[in-house]
Protein backbone atom coordinates (compact mmCIF):
# COMPACT_ATOMS: atom_id res chain seq x y z
CA UNK A 1 0.00 0.00 0.00
CA UNK A 2 1.69 3.20 -0.92
CA UNK A 3 1.84 6.24 1.87
CA UNK A 4 1.34 9.61 1.61
CA UNK A 5 5.05 11.29 1.31
CA UNK A 6 6.04 12.99 4.50
CA UNK A 7 5.82 17.54 4.41
CA UNK A 8 9.23 18.37 4.28
CA UNK A 9 9.96 20.54 7.14
CA UNK A 10 12.49 23.87 6.37
CA UNK A 11 14.22 24.76 10.01
CA UNK A 12 16.56 27.91 10.01
CA UNK A 13 18.99 27.83 12.72
CA UNK A 14 16.62 26.56 15.50
CA UNK A 15 13.47 27.99 14.02
CA UNK A 16 10.48 26.36 12.31
CA UNK A 17 7.61 27.93 10.61
CA UNK A 18 4.90 26.65 13.13
CA UNK A 19 2.07 25.96 10.65
CA UNK A 20 4.06 23.52 8.62
CA UNK A 21 4.04 21.52 11.63
CA UNK A 22 0.14 22.08 12.77
CA UNK A 23 -2.07 24.62 11.02
CA UNK A 24 -4.84 24.75 13.67
CA UNK A 25 -3.43 27.45 15.44
CA UNK A 26 -4.63 31.50 14.38
CA UNK A 27 -1.88 33.37 13.19
CA UNK A 28 -2.13 37.31 13.69
CA UNK A 29 1.44 38.84 14.01
CA UNK A 30 0.45 42.29 14.99
CA UNK A 31 4.32 43.41 14.08
CA UNK A 32 3.48 42.33 10.16
CA UNK A 33 1.21 44.94 9.88
CA UNK A 34 0.32 48.58 11.16
CA UNK A 35 -2.21 47.34 13.80
CA UNK A 36 0.17 47.34 16.79
CA UNK A 37 1.17 50.15 19.25
CA UNK A 38 3.52 52.10 16.71
CA UNK A 39 1.21 52.04 13.85
CA UNK A 40 4.20 50.49 11.47
CA UNK A 41 5.39 47.41 10.08
CA UNK A 42 8.37 45.94 12.36
CA UNK A 43 8.99 43.11 10.65
CA UNK A 44 8.18 41.82 6.84
CA UNK A 45 7.59 38.37 7.15
CA UNK A 46 3.64 37.22 8.50
CA UNK A 47 3.98 33.47 8.84
CA UNK A 48 4.90 32.34 12.42
CA UNK A 49 8.56 31.20 13.30
CA UNK A 50 9.46 29.63 16.46
CA UNK A 51 12.52 27.51 18.06
CA UNK A 52 11.87 23.33 17.44
CA UNK A 53 11.35 22.85 21.28
CA UNK A 54 8.79 25.88 21.60
CA UNK A 55 6.71 24.93 18.50
CA UNK A 56 6.18 20.95 20.32
CA UNK A 57 5.08 22.46 23.64
CA UNK A 58 2.92 25.32 21.78
CA UNK A 59 1.02 22.10 20.10
CA UNK A 60 0.59 20.44 23.50
CA UNK A 61 -0.75 23.54 24.72
CA UNK A 62 -3.50 23.89 21.17
CA UNK A 63 -3.99 20.65 22.58
CA UNK A 64 -5.11 21.63 25.85
CA UNK A 65 -7.08 24.73 24.92
CA UNK A 66 -9.46 22.24 22.24
CA UNK A 67 -10.05 20.30 24.63
CA UNK A 68 -11.82 23.04 26.90
CA UNK A 69 -12.95 23.87 23.32
CA UNK A 70 -10.98 26.80 22.51
CA UNK A 71 -8.03 27.59 20.07
CA UNK A 72 -4.82 29.43 20.09
CA UNK A 73 -3.99 32.87 18.59
CA UNK A 74 -0.23 34.07 17.87
CA UNK A 75 0.03 37.45 18.32
CA UNK A 76 4.12 37.21 18.12
CA UNK A 77 7.08 34.74 18.18
CA UNK A 78 10.42 34.67 16.92
CA UNK A 79 11.41 38.94 16.33
CA UNK A 80 14.86 39.89 14.66
CA UNK A 81 16.94 41.91 16.61
CA UNK A 82 16.69 44.09 14.28
CA UNK A 83 12.73 45.09 15.15
CA UNK A 84 13.74 44.76 19.36
CA UNK A 85 15.80 47.87 18.53
CA UNK A 86 12.88 49.71 16.83
CA UNK A 87 10.76 48.97 19.74
CA UNK A 88 13.66 50.04 22.46
CA UNK A 89 13.94 53.19 20.07
CA UNK A 90 10.42 54.01 20.85
CA UNK A 91 9.69 52.67 24.44
CA UNK A 92 12.86 52.85 26.64
CA UNK A 93 10.93 51.32 29.63
CA UNK A 94 12.56 47.73 30.45
CA UNK A 95 9.14 46.59 32.02
CA UNK A 96 7.14 46.63 28.84
CA UNK A 97 10.64 46.32 26.19
CA UNK A 98 13.70 44.42 26.76
CA UNK A 99 16.89 46.42 25.73
CA UNK A 100 18.03 44.90 22.42
CA UNK A 101 21.99 43.28 22.49
CA UNK A 102 25.35 44.06 21.33
CA UNK A 103 26.23 40.81 19.90
CA UNK A 104 29.52 41.43 19.68
CA UNK A 105 29.71 40.94 23.66
CA UNK A 106 27.06 39.18 24.67
CA UNK A 107 28.14 35.10 25.52
CA UNK A 108 25.00 34.23 28.08
CA UNK A 109 21.31 34.16 26.40
CA UNK A 110 18.04 33.90 28.13
CA UNK A 111 14.70 32.41 26.81
CA UNK A 112 13.60 35.54 24.19
CA UNK A 113 11.63 36.04 21.54
CA UNK A 114 14.78 36.93 19.41
CA UNK A 115 15.45 33.22 19.35
CA UNK A 116 11.86 32.55 19.00
CA UNK A 117 11.67 30.81 22.88
CA UNK A 118 9.01 33.28 23.87
CA UNK A 119 5.29 33.78 22.72
CA UNK A 120 2.84 36.34 22.89
CA UNK A 121 -0.75 34.52 22.71
CA UNK A 122 -3.92 34.42 23.12
CA UNK A 123 -7.25 32.19 23.47
CA UNK A 124 -10.43 32.32 20.64
CA UNK A 125 -13.31 30.16 20.93
CA UNK A 126 -13.67 27.06 18.71
CA UNK A 127 -14.62 29.14 15.91
CA UNK A 128 -11.95 31.72 16.13
CA UNK A 129 -13.76 34.81 17.75
CA UNK A 130 -11.82 36.87 20.35
CA UNK A 131 -13.23 36.21 23.62
CA UNK A 132 -12.67 38.41 26.83
CA UNK A 133 -9.02 38.67 28.21
CA UNK A 134 -7.60 41.35 30.82
CA UNK A 135 -6.64 44.13 28.59
CA UNK A 136 -6.25 44.47 24.71
CA UNK A 137 -2.69 43.31 23.21
CA UNK A 138 0.03 45.44 24.48
CA UNK A 139 -1.73 47.57 26.83
CA UNK A 140 1.01 49.31 28.66
CA UNK A 141 -0.78 49.93 32.10
CA UNK A 142 -1.54 48.05 35.28
CA UNK A 143 -4.55 46.61 33.26
CA UNK A 144 -1.94 43.49 31.59
CA UNK A 145 -1.02 42.02 34.63
CA UNK A 146 -3.71 39.68 35.74
CA UNK A 147 -3.83 40.74 39.40
CA UNK A 148 -5.20 44.20 38.45
CA UNK A 149 -7.95 44.89 41.02
CA UNK A 150 -10.07 46.14 38.72
CA UNK A 151 -9.82 43.16 35.76
CA UNK A 152 -13.49 41.62 35.15
CA UNK A 153 -14.35 38.10 36.38
CA UNK A 154 -14.75 37.10 32.85
CA UNK A 155 -11.53 38.36 31.87
CA UNK A 156 -9.45 37.28 34.79
CA UNK A 157 -10.85 33.71 34.43
CA UNK A 158 -10.24 33.38 30.73
CA UNK A 159 -6.45 35.33 31.50
CA UNK A 160 -6.11 32.56 34.83
CA UNK A 161 -6.87 29.66 32.30
CA UNK A 162 -4.27 31.31 29.46
CA UNK A 163 -1.87 30.44 32.10
CA UNK A 164 -2.80 27.45 33.79
CA UNK A 165 -2.70 25.68 30.06
CA UNK A 166 0.21 27.15 29.15
CA UNK A 167 2.62 26.35 32.64
CA UNK A 168 1.07 23.03 32.44
CA UNK A 169 2.72 22.62 28.82
CA UNK A 170 6.54 23.69 29.92
CA UNK A 171 5.76 27.85 30.03
CA UNK A 172 6.80 30.63 32.15
CA UNK A 173 4.51 33.44 32.31
CA UNK A 174 5.65 37.00 32.83
CA UNK A 175 3.64 38.75 35.49
CA UNK A 176 3.80 42.42 33.69
CA UNK A 177 1.57 40.99 30.44
CA UNK A 178 -0.68 37.97 30.93
CA UNK A 179 -0.09 37.27 27.13
CA UNK A 180 3.46 36.72 27.57
CA UNK A 181 5.27 33.32 28.11
CA UNK A 182 8.49 32.22 27.92
CA UNK A 183 9.72 28.05 26.77
CA UNK A 184 11.31 27.15 30.58
CA UNK A 185 12.27 23.85 28.89
CA UNK A 186 14.41 25.05 25.78
CA UNK A 187 17.96 25.46 25.96
CA UNK A 188 19.01 29.18 25.22
CA UNK A 189 20.55 29.73 22.31
CA UNK A 190 21.73 32.75 20.43
CA UNK A 191 19.82 35.87 18.93
CA UNK A 192 19.26 35.99 15.53
CA UNK A 193 18.16 38.99 12.79
CA UNK A 194 16.83 36.87 10.28
CA UNK A 195 14.09 38.41 8.35
CA UNK A 196 13.95 36.66 5.02
CA UNK A 197 12.99 32.79 4.84
CA UNK A 198 13.34 31.29 1.23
Amino acid sequence: METEPKKKMNQWKNLVRLTDLDGDFLIDLKYAGKDNFTGCIIYPFTDCYVDIHTAGQLIEVRDRAKALGFRMKIWDAYRPIRAQQKFWDLIQDDTFVAHPPDMSVLKIFRNSHMNGQCVDVTLTDIDGQDIPMPSDFDDFTGRARLDWPHTGKEERRNGELLRRIMTESGFTPYDGEWWHFYDRNANPVPYLDIVTFD
